[in-house]
């Protein structure tokens, strides 16, 4: 079981030569259905032919599936629309000299060691300023796609993030997720409690068990205190359930669509009680609206 169980299938629509074609995510993958054979596409660019846009796309996909910036740039809530013109983002990507539009491993050939070299070789590397603007180009590409794949994609990153081989990671990036993390929560909270989202503050979780939430103060002084993991955010909150029925899920047990099997609190300092979810209707931003089915 993965944390995507708990998504539906989505679907976007890009331009492709001269017409547009369906892009397709589904069990956590990117599809292309009008292009059966992307892998022979991809082949055939690498040897100088012309690629499809859409199978680049997929290729862009790929490179994004852990980057942190994802998460930096992406949406907080449903309710949070991040919007991006497309047209704008292929002016910016026509502007940009055509080998910095192009990833500089797939411009390398020869034998390994000659490759080596030449990635050592600054004066035959892409600028760092040029690569970082590719970078926000191809993340901005990546966006337009909406609401749904903005979600699925953040959803991606984080599990990436989650993977208990890179806790080490993990800790020299705590400031970039505890900012994830907090930017998500909060939100929800405020779904949850009606507290405000800068009452919220938390910390990543490492090791066994969900972790920890508190609520200090009273009033204007209450604050929201919580430590959850890295896989929160892609087990639960990219696929739209932080808040279901008045509960706050903190764990999923048994993802699924349109059940899930989580763990949730009922109000602060209680334990977490588990609970099946149900997938109720998806038209808050491309996620599902989940109701408690029973307790």
């Amino acid at each position: 079981m993965s944390w995507f169980d708990s998504l539906p299938p989505a679907e976007a629509t890009v331009p492709c030569g001269a017409g547009a074609h369906t892009v397709r995510w589904t069990a956590g993958q990117l599809t292309l259905p009008a292009h059966p054979d992307g892998e022979a596409e991809r082949v055939l660019g690498a040897l100088g032919g012309d690629k499809p846009e859409c199978v680049t796309l997929t290729e862009t996909w790929a490179r994004h599936t852990a980057d942190l910036a994802v998460l930096i740039t992406g949406p907080r809530c449903a309710a949070d629309r991040v919007r991006v013109d497309r047209d704008e983002v292929a002016a910016q990507r026509a502007s940009l000299p055509q080998a910095a539009s192009v990833p500089l491993v797939a411009r390398l050939t020869g034998p390994a060691w000659a490759r080596q070299a030449v990635l050592r070789d600054p004066a035959s590397s892409i600028d760092e300023a040029r690569r970082r603007q590719v970078d926000r180009i191809e993340l901005l590409e990546l966006l337009a796609l909406g609401p749904e794949f903005q979600f699925r994609l953040s959803g991606t990153v984080s599990a990436a993030w989650a993977a208990p081989d890179r806790a080490g990671e993990r800790a020299g990036r705590r400031p970039a997720l505890t900012a994830a993390l907090t930017g998500r929560l909060a939100p929800a909270a405020g779904d949850w409690l009606g507290i405000g989202p800068d009452t919220v503050t938390v910390t990543p979780h490492e090791g066994p068990g969900w972790g920890t939430l508190a609520v200090t103060g009273t009033g204007t002084a209450r604050r929201l205190h919580a430590s959850l993991p890295v896989s929160w955010l892609a087990d639960v909150w990219a696929c739209g359930m932080a808040v279901a029925g008045g509960h706050l899920v903190v764990a999923v047990d048994e993802p699924g669509y349109p059940l899930a099997r989580v763990r949730a609190l009922t109000a602060p300092g209680t334990e977490p009680v588990a609970v099946t979810v149900r997938a109720e209707r998806d038209d808050r931003g491309g996620l599902p609206v989940w109701e408690v089915a029973s307790d």
